[in-house]
Order: C-alpha cells, then sequence, then structure tokens
C-alpha cells in the first residue's frame, strides 16, 4: 500500500469518529449562546460568534503536530476496543458539561480505567468488536503505561494552554451579587482540539471497515489513525484578573502532570501504579477546578461600580478601545481633562474633541498613567468600552 495513501485514509479516519464532529457543533453553540449573554449584558455583540471555532483549531493544532511526530516515531498505538470507549466517553462528556469536564485527565483518565475493567472482566463489546480483548496481560500492561505517559504529556500541554490562551477574549458578563448588587464577571471557557496520530496493531479495525489500509512493519501488521482528542477548560472569575487565575490553574495542572509522568515511570516496576494514575489524574483535577472556584466565589468582588470613575470590563473588537492599553479592572477617571464616573458624563467629555481621546486610567494596583488614540468617523461613539453598570 502506498505510504501516501495509507497517510491521507489515517486523516480520513478522524472524519469517521463522532467525537470530532460534535465538538465542532458544541463549539459554534457556544459562540452563538455567548453572544446572546454578551446582548443581555451590554446590548452589543463584543465578539464574533465564530470566535470559539476559530480558538478550537488555532493554537492546539500546531502543538498537537509536534505531539503526534514523538508518537508517530514512538510507535505509540491504542486498540480498537480502546478507542470505541474513548469516543463514547469523550462524547458523553462534551454533553454533559461540554468545557468542564474535557480535560484529558477525564477523557483519557476514565476511558483507560474503563478499558481495564473491561479487560479484567472480559466483557464482551459485540457489536464493536468480534473477539473479547485477546491481549495478554503483558500487552496491557504496557499499553498502559504508555497511556500514562501519554496522559503525563497531554496535561503539559493542557497546562501550557490554559496559561497561553484561556485570558484571552474572555467573555464578560454583568451579574448580580447576593445582596442585589451589580458586579462584573468573567467566563473563561475554552475547547481546544489536539489531534494525535496512533497505530492500531493487527487488522481490527478492518472488522469495521474492509477498505481500510494495513501496512506491515516486521511481522506484526499495524493501521494509522487519528485520535480526536479534545482540551476543555472553564472557570468563572469575579474576584480575581482573569490571567491570573489562568497561571494559578495552568500551574497545578503542570504539577499533576509531573506527577503523572513519575507514576509512569515507577508504574514500569509495578504496572498496577497506572491505575492509581489515572485515577489520581480525574480527582485531583476536579479538585484543582473546585479549589479555584472556590476561592474565587469567597474573594470579594473585584469588578464593582465605583462613584469616581467608570470600572472597565473589555473592549469590544475593532472599536476605538481596542486600540487602547486597558485591562479589566482598570478605572477611567477623566476623559480631555474631564472628570467622569458615569456614561452620560463620558459622552460629554468626548464631545471636547471628537478626533482625538486622551484618558486617565488609575489601574488595579491604584497607579495613574494616561491612554490616548485618534478617532475615525467608523468609530464607536461609546469607544467600544464595557463597563460595569446598568445598561437601560
Amino acid at each position: 500500500m502506498d505510504i501516501l495513501m495509507i497517510i491521507i485514509k489515517a486523516i480520513g479516519s478522524l472524519l469517521m469518529q463522532p467525537t470530532f464532529y460534535i465538538a465542532m457543533i458544541l463549539v459554534v453553540a457556544a459562540g452563538f449562546n455567548r453572544v446572546k449573554w454578551e446582548r443581555k449584558s451590554f446590548s452589543v455583540r463584543i465578539y464574533s460568534p465564530w470566535m470559539e471555532l476559530k480558538n478550537f483549531f488555532r493554537l492546539s493544532f500546531w502543538i498537537a503536530i509536534t505531539i503526534s511526530i514523538a508518537t508517530f516515531f514512538a510507535g505509540f498505538s491504542v486498540t480498537i476496543e480502546w478507542l470505541i470507549i474513548f469516543n463514547i466517553v469523550t462524547i458523553l462528556l462534551l454533553l454533559v458539561s461540554m468545557f468542564r469536564l474535557s480535560s484529558t485527565a477525564f477523557t483519557i483518565g476514565i476511558s483507560s480505567l474503563i478499558f481495564y475493567i473491561c479487560y479484567y472482566y472480559d466483557i464482551d463489546l459485540t457489536p464493536f468488536t468480534d473477539a473479547n480483548f485477546p491481549y495478554g496481560d503483558l500487552y496491557i500492561d504496557n499499553f498502559m503505561i504508555a497511556m500514562t505517559f501519554v496522559l503525563a504529556a497531554l496535561l503539559l500541554v493542557e497546562g501550557y494552554l490554559i496559561q497561553n490562551t484561556s485570558a484571552k477574549w474572555p467573555s464578560p458578563s454583568l451579574r448580580r451579587t447576593k445582596r442585589g448588587k451589580l458586579a462584573g464577571a468573567f467566563q473563561l471557557r475554552k475547547l481546544w482540539f489536539v489531534p494525535l496520530i496512533a497505530f492500531i496493531p493487527g487488522d481490527d479495525i478492518q472488522r469495521l471497515f474492509d477498505w481500510w489500509p494495513v501496512f506491515t512493519i516486521g511481522t506484526s501488521s499495524y493501521s494509522l489513525i487519528i485520535l480526536p482528542l479534545i482540551v476543555g477548560f472553564q472557570q468563572q472569575v469575579q474576584g480575581h484578573l482573569p490571567t491570573e487565575i489562568s497561571k494559578k490553574i495552568s500551574m497545578q495542572v503542570t504539577t499533576l502532570a509531573v506527577i503523572i509522568g513519575v507514576t509512569g515511570v515507577l508504574s514500569i516496576m509495578m504496572p498496577t501504579l497506572t491505575l492509581f494514575a489515572f485515577v489520581l489524574a480525574i480527582i485531583a483535577r476536579i479538585w484543582i477546578s473546585y479549589r479555584y472556584y472556590r476561592a474565587d466565589k469567597l474573594a470579594p468582588k473585584a469588578y464593582l461600580p465605583q462613584s469616581d470613575g467608570l470600572v472597565v470590563l473589555g473592549a469590544r473588537e475593532n472599536t476605538a478601545s481596542a486600540r487602547l492599553n486597558l485591562t479589566a479592572g482598570e478605572k477611567i477617571v477623566e476623559i480631555n481633562g474631564v472628570k467622569v464616573n458615569s456614561r452620560e458624563t463620558m459622552y460629554e467629555a468626548l464631545n471636547v474633541n471628537r478626533a482625538f481621546c486622551k484618558m486617565k486610567v488609575v489601574d488595579q494596583a491604584g497607579e495613574p498613567r494616561f491612554e490616548q488614540t485618534a478617532l475615525y468617523e467608523d468609530d464607536s461613539f461609546e469607544l467600544g468600552l464595557l463597563f460595569v453598570e446598568p445598561r437601560t
């Protein structure tokens, strides 16, 4: 079989796995749902409804290529049984919680535990396969050890993605506190697509698709597939900066990845430790999310209206405010030499000079600075700024 045809059909294997389509559908739905909430809070759309779909393929794709090169030359393989379980588990987690439970700690961890249980109790997976796990204990042990290392690598990738992309374009909203006061909040929601090249040993996949190419290395035969890994992240932020909470969670996930990797090394001598690694990954990832959810919930609200200025939540894309170096939680106290504390006073200050805007900004540490930008005919009269204030 021509190697090019094998690669093309491996790419085609991605299109046959329902996880890929369901993830894209949910990402698109999340984008339009976000726009609905933006209009409810601010009466305008902030970001494109397709932003989530663009982020779905953006940075993680190049990371996936790097990892796939490593797994390809390492000969990383999965069984057809594990692949079926993985797709079912991932789809269920996506449908139940979409972003929140789509960490590889859950998708890889739960799939591997279920796979081991099915093997240990010799559970029949008919009609998906015709045989009850025709593998030996040594093969299963090696497979679980390899999956532990893959999980550790993917948790490192998850930590990197959380730190570097989760706080970009955060979704702001206005909420009521328990005391009925208005407060700003952010929803950090990302779903990343990480396609991973893997082998399926034997000719198992031909039981489902008789046309699938199988190639031989030595005395063993393999099929090449692309595994549709979905990495999700979701965190609500009210008492911290989005970048601050993302960095802290990223450090925790990275630490978990190192622990899982060390456990993988130890499991070479004691294979049953792989089960501990998967259970630890699941429990620890739940604890990390809950810990920072709880910490943010108990923290004082960071985005509240203030009488001496306008508290910024963000800026609409492609507006004058997007050209200003403003971050969430900063306060605009003066525009064009006029003190501002409401939208009405902001309009008056902007009318002083409709061709140029110079504003005095106080950051979260209380330090003042000046930001300025030219204004053009097509710029929004409100500059595209989003404030912590009710909209009428």
